[in-house]
């Protein structure tokens, strides 16, 4: 419980009218209902970039662009206070771009939340520029979201020991007791030739034991455990997110160097159907 006289810091989502941000938006205040914080519906618009001709066409009601900003912000919150009625929501209408605006957001917020591509999207591809620019520069963790309701019922945690794994299973155990569901620990190790699998008898994985020190000992999660080998990590992760609400990930693993995203989280975001929150 939250003692501090200072106000929780928010969930924010970015909002532009896509069928990606509707979903997201619908996520996130569904979530920051549930734990109890405020949300901030964003709206980047560009325009003021490139003409100050933002007012009403002359004779035409409702028109020109900065109408159509506002509309699409008052859009993003009503579909918010749908999802949940009673939630503290508040809006911004910001100029610039949505990947380096969000990022600045990003340190005033607990959670950040996008969809997976906006309106200017290639259609051919699963996550868009900006939530890629957003998991790889937040400084909270950012939550894209691909199913408002999944069916799913567990939270999955990828972990590989680093400071980044820790701080996402922190996450994920908080996400799975919001969602009141199954934690499940996942440690992928690469295969190599002649080595069996981790034997059944063997002493509990290090890296696992490592995930388990981080959570309170009194936790009323239901916690499952699996360290398995597999020639590629991201593919055994996008196999075991398909019975996953959502799958949490360190930005980057023990062997990324200078990368600000690893190539693990690359493959997840791009492959994974379900929902992905990632953690520096």
């Amino acid at each position: 419980m939250n003692t501090s006289n200072t106000s929780p810091k928010p969930v924010i989502v970015g909002y532009d009218g896509s069928d990606g941000s509707q979903r997201a938006v619908r996520w996130a205040a569904r979530h920051a209902s549930a734990t109890k914080v405020p949300l901030l519906v964003v709206h980047c618009s560009t325009w003021p970039l490139f003409t100050h001709n933002l007012g009403p066409v002359e004779g035409i009601k409702d028109s020109g662009l900065q109408h159509e900003a506002e509309k699409t912000l008052a859009e993003g919150c009503e579909l918010a206070a749908q999802a949940a009625p009673h939630l503290e929501i508040t809006q911004r209408l910001l100029t610039g771009f949505p990947a380096e605006v969000l990022t600045k957001l990003s340190a005033d917020a607990s959670l950040l939340v996008t969809g997976t591509r906006g309106l200017g999207g290639f259609a051919g591809l699963l996550v868009g520029s900006v939530s890629l620019h957003l998991a790889a520069g937040a400084s909270c963790p950012i939550m894209i979201v691909r199913e408002d309701q999944p069916d799913q019922d567990k939270v999955l945690v990828a972990v590989d020991g680093s400071p980044e794994s820790d701080r996402a299973v922190l996450q994920a155990a908080d996400l799975a007791e919001t969602l009141n569901q199954p934690l499940h620990l996942l440690h992928v190790l690469p295969h190599r030739r002649h080595l069996k699998d981790v034997a059944v008898d063997a002493e509990r994985d290090p890296i696992i034991q490592q995930s388990f020190n981080l959570l309170p000992t009194d936790t009323k999660l239901t916690i499952t455990e699996e360290t398995t080998t597999a020639t590629s990590t991201p593919k055994a992760i996008i196999e075991r997110a398909r019975t996953a609400s959502c799958v949490v990930l360190g930005a980057k693993g023990r062997n990324t160097l200078g990368a600000r995203l690893g190539s693990t989280v690359h493959a997840v975001l791009h492959h994974t159907k379900g929902n992905v929150i990632v953690v520096r």
